[in-house]
Parts: C-alpha cells; structure tokens; sequence
C-alpha cells in the first residue's frame, strides 16, 4: 500500500510540472504575439524606409554619368563656368523664351550661352548658364562652392536637361542628367563626348 502511494505521489508531480509546463509555453506565446502585434508598424516602416532607400540609390545611379576623362572635364568644366558667371546678361526673347528659361535655366541671371551642336541627326539648339543665384553667396567671400552649370539639350522631340556641378570636398566636377530626364532614351555615352565639347566651346563662343 506505502508502494501504491510513493507512485501516485511521483505521478501527480509530474502532472504538476507538466501542467507549469504547458502553462509557461501558453505565457511564453501570448507574449511574443503581442510582441508581434506591437512591432509590426515599425517592422513595416522599417522595411519600406529600406525599399525607398534602395529606391533612391537607385535613381542616384541612373543619373550620375560616368566621365572617362574626369581630369579634362574639370578643366573644360571650370572655364566655362567662369565665362557663364561673368558674361553679360540678355533679355529673353519674347515670353516663350522667358518661360523657357524659367524652367529650365532657373538661377541664372538671364546670362545664357546658345551653342549649336550635332549629336548625329543634324544639329540641334543647346543651351548652357551657370546657376549665379546659388553661388551668390559663396562669390561673395572668395569661395568656390556651390557653382553648379545647367546644360539643356532641345531636340525635335524633347527637352533634356543635364548638370555640371562642383564637388567642394572632393574638388572635382560631376555630371548627371537632370531628374525630369531620368526617362531618358539615351544611355549615357550619347552625352559624354558632346557635353565635354559644349563646355569647351563655351569660352569661344560665349566668352
């Protein structure tokens, strides 16, 4: 009989501790679902602000384009600049050209270069200012930061826009299509050698 209760005593303590058992895992769940729940929006930020950072990368890369001759291209870069900040201004002609030069060559002070150039189906009208505006400031005090050069391409078929701009900290100039361009249907070496020659010719014709 003492033998019959050791086993039911051994027995209802395992049941206790597999009822504890249960119970802690039943604990244990509640609280990593409502762990879950609490988390999820943030979860879901997270992952969306990861995607519209790719996003932007992305579109970062489509725009920048790639200058075999970075050397050469400061040069032409940095002389043209020069002549578009200090050349005199001109009235546009007409409403349409003032327009023109509102959307597309916003900061310059109506100091615009027109250069012809053919990009292999005849040539086609390009213009080229320096964004004064910005670089007013930085003008002031001696300094070469903030000077940024528009370069706006008129085909029969669409306006492309491109920028040449100064990186202060790197001291070299960088070029990339404009955002509104970014649809654009020409890769980039359609642009690398014509652009160099437009920034060269600047000086010449313009200066």
């Amino acid at each position: 009989m003492a033998e019959d209760k050791v086993d039911r005593s051994d027995m209802w303590k395992a049941v206790k501790w597999i009822v504890i058992a249960f119970i802690a895992c039943l604990i244990t769940f509640g609280i990593w679902k409502a762990w879950s729940i609490a988390t999820a929006p943030a979860r879901v930020v997270g992952d969306a602000a990861g995607s519209v950072k790719t996003g932007v990368s992305n579109v970062v890369n489509r725009l920048d384009v790639e200058i075999p001759n970075a050397r050469r291209f400061n040069t032409v870069s940095e002389n043209a600049f020069k002549v578009l900040n200090e050349m005199e201004t001109s009235d546009p002609d007409g409403m349409k050209d003032r327009a023109f030069r509102i959307a597309n060559l916003n900061g310059a002070d109506n100091k615009v270069c027109e250069i012809s150039y053919d990009f292999g189906q005849g040539d086609v009208p390009v213009y080229v200012a320096a964004d004064n505006k910005e670089h007013e400031a930085a003008k002031a005090v001696g300094q070469k930061t903030d000077r940024r050069i528009r370069i706006v391409i008129v085909t029969s078929e669409e306006t492309l826009g491109l920028n040449s701009e100064y990186d202060a900290e790197a001291e070299v100039w960088n070029l990339s299509w404009r955002p509104s361009s970014i649809n654009k249907p020409y890769d980039d070496s359609w642009t690398q050698g014509p652009v160099m020659s437009v920034l060269r010719d600047v000086p010449k014709i313009c200066g």
